[in-house]
């Protein structure tokens, strides 16, 4: 077995380069190991300190380990879950990137947005409606807060670099307000654009992340002293996260089943969301309107930050490459991502949600195996905001 050992630093996510100096990529490592530290202690919504949760630049751990993936569809769980057809919540989604709502079997309202830390925003021909293209980013806000205290031209300039088709309109004054950074920008707060940077939706953050793994670790009991096992009473019990997520109850779930095992557990180097996948197998492209169906071609599915060859991808923008021409009804047409036929549904693609349905996010975990799962002594107090609209809140303790 390789000597357990430190990491150096943290890393940008993915391991981007966007021209960090070693002084600058050092802050960033003191922003995520600070925030791991604080959910050490107990300052996240665990409300206690965390005897299973580490930090591997200042705890030793084996670095030969393969990470465990911890994965789920980037598509909103609870647009999902309260909407009775796909063309409605696929709509909703596209509609609602930060905030919105859709009724509730009581009468109620249920908050959604595109919360599963996947974002995109959608691009139309103005004339037809039909998309031109998509694009998709699971970038947390922090690292760009971070990029624009060292460097904001760097960012003015990464945003024309990923926006090509607005890259002559965004001007450094419609990215800082008073000389901060504005995460809400014109060119960063829709889904209707095309333009897109990173994530906005107020629940899409790395410090979610780590307080959802941090509080992953502790184990929990029901009134009747078995140990709590499904993720979304987990999430109800920790306070951690939103229970109707695909994301959040499977974050902490699955830490929790290795703290469970007695695994002592942290968020691998770079932390990160990640896009680990995306299944284009059911896509081909009409290329005459009539059904004539064709592999789509090579260039339309584009990662352009991070890296889907190590299962770390930031972004995704889907477009037909310039100079695909239709043929019979379309003949010498552009086509879009609006001809794109989906075999599975047997639609075109009408709206960019249609994608998230195949879109497989991720974090990834390392552990240190051999210890002893550990008794915290003091729960969470109150509800918060955590309750699961389908579950009924049962008591919850902390145990060993």
């Amino acid at each position: 077995m390789a000597q357990p050992t430190t990491i150096s630093q943290f890393d940008p996510p993915a391991f981007l380069d966007d021209g960090l100096t070693d002084s600058q990529k050092g802050q960033w490592s003191n922003f995520i190991s600070g925030s791991t530290d604080n959910q050490i202690a107990g300052q996240g919504s665990s409300q206690t300190p965390l005897k299973q949760f580490f930090n591997p630049s200042k705890t030793a751990f084996n670095q030969s380990q393969a990470p465990v993936e911890v994965t789920w569809v980037g598509f909103p769980g609870i647009i999902k879950r309260f909407v009775d057809s796909d063309g409605k919540r696929w709509k909703i989604a596209d509609e609602h990137r930060v905030e919105g709502d859709i009724p509730s079997p009581d009468g109620g309202s249920i908050p959604i947005g595109q919360d599963e830390y996947l974002e995109w925003s959608v691009h139309r021909d103005p004339e037809t409606n039909k998309i031109v293209s998509v694009t998709f980013t699971c970038e947390g806000p922090e690292y760009w807060r971070f990029l624009s205290s060292v460097d904001p031209d760097k960012v003015l300039a990464l945003y024309r670099e990923y926006n090509p088709e607005f890259a002559d309109q965004i001007q450094k004054a419609d990215l800082f307000r008073n000389g901060r950074y504005n995460h809400l920008n014109k060119w960063n707060n829709r889904s209707n654009t095309g333009s897109i940077m990173h994530l906005v939706q107020p629940n899409n953050t790395l410090g979610a992340e780590i307080d959802i793994a941090g509080g992953g670790t502790v184990i929990r009991k029901g009134p009747n002293g078995q140990i709590v096992t499904d993720p979304v009473r987990l999430c109800n019990c920790s306070q951690y996260g939103v229970a109707t997520r695909n994301s959040d109850p499977k974050i902490g779930s699955s830490v929790n089943g290795l703290a469970r095992q007695g695994v002592s557990v942290a968020l691998a180097n770079p932390v990160a969301i990640y896009i680990k996948s995306f299944d284009v197998g059911s896509f081909n492209l009409d290329y005459s309107g009539a059904g004539d169906l064709q592999p789509v071609p090579p260039g339309t599915f584009n990662f352009t930050r991070g890296d889907i060859e190590k299962r770390m991808a930031l972004r995704l923008t889907v477009k037909v490459p310039d100079g695909t021409l239709g043929t019979g009804e379309l003949a010498g047409k552009q086509l879009t991502v609006g001809d794109i036929w989906d075999t599975q549904t047997n639609r075109f693609i009408a709206y960019g949600a249609q994608f998230a349905d195949y879109i497989n996010m991720g974090v990834n975990a390392i552990g240190i195996t051999g210890g002893m799962r550990v008794l915290v002594r003091k729960p969470p107090q109150g509800l918060g905001r955590h309750l699961s609209l389908s579950a009924t809140f049962t008591p919850c303790k902390v145990g060993p």
